[in-house]
Parts: C-alpha cells; structure tokens; sequence
C-alpha cells in the first residue's frame, strides 16, 4: 500500500458523519436570536463550512481505500460549489420583499440549508466514493455534478424561505 493510501475504518467514519450532520442541527439551534451563543460566524460555519466537511467524510466513508490529494481536489471543488450557489442564491432573493420574519422561520432556514448543502454535496461526493475503484469515470461525473446538486437544492432554500 502506498504511503498516500489508508483504509478507513467504516465504523469510525460513520460515526463521525453522523456526528457531523447531528452537529450541523444542533448549532443552528443554539445560534437562535436571543442565545449567548448568537454569532454570524456561526451561522456561516453551520451552514457552509460543516457541509463541505461532512460531505468530504460521506467520501471518505463510501471509498475503499483514501488518497489525500483526492480529497483536496474534493474540497476545493465543494468549495467552488457552495461559493457559486450562495452568490446565485443572493442574486435570486435580492429583491424580495418584507422584513424578519422571526426566529422560527430563521432557525428553520437554516437547518434546511445545511441539509440542502449537505444533501447537494454528500450524495454526490457518497457516490463518488462508492464508484471510485469500479467505475473512476462514474465517480468523477458524480463529484462534478455535486456543482448543479448544491446550486439546486440552495437555491430552492434561498428562494422558498
């Protein structure tokens, strides 16, 4: 096996994806107005940055074997993917009318963008794993398309809320 290769331990990955996603509810949860705990960074944190890890850990956990400079390309690319979603995102709710609507709808807007980003990115990025040794051409074609499954599922968010 070469130095770049290891084999992860399912059941540690898994349960760190599973950590990953009941985190990425949680701190949406604690980040509601009035909490100690309010903070912009937060929010940015919880709604872009954790699905982009949990979504490079979906990879992780599905792929057979793991090489690093894989998941950088992979995280570069989420990042591009999410970058382009939450621009076109602004870009679609720019001129919608109306002020806050509450603390309810905003929490509620939030947990589901992280489960779109995480969505958008995580079945992708899952089935690019899975397809890694067997079909590479599948798997790419996967990742690639994380761009449109993220730009989708944001945007339906950015817009419905």
């Amino acid at each position: 096996m070469a130095p770049s290769r290891q084999t992860p331990d399912t059941r540690i990955v898994s349960g760190v994806l599973i950590g990953l996603i009941a985190l990425g509810i949680v701190l949406p949860v604690a980040n509601v107005p009035g909490s100690p705990l309010r903070s912009s960074n937060l929010q940015l944190f919880a709604v872009l940055a954790l699905p982009l890890a949990t979504s490079l850990v979906a990879y992780v956990r599905f792929a057979k074997t793991v090489v690093w400079w894989e998941i950088t390309l992979l995280a570069a690319w989420g990042a591009v993917s999410i970058g382009l979603a939450t621009f076109v995102g602004f870009l679609a709710t720019m001129g919608t009318p109306g002020g806050y609507p509450g603390a309810g709808v905003e929490l509620l807007r939030n947990i589901a963008t992280f489960l779109a980003v995480t969505l958008g990115l995580g079945v992708p990025y899952g089935l690019a794993g899975t397809f890694r040794r067997e079909h590479p051409r599948r798997a790419v074609a996967s990742a690639l398309l994380a761009l449109v499954g993220v730009f989708v599922l944001f945007n339906a968010v950015a817009v419905a809320m």
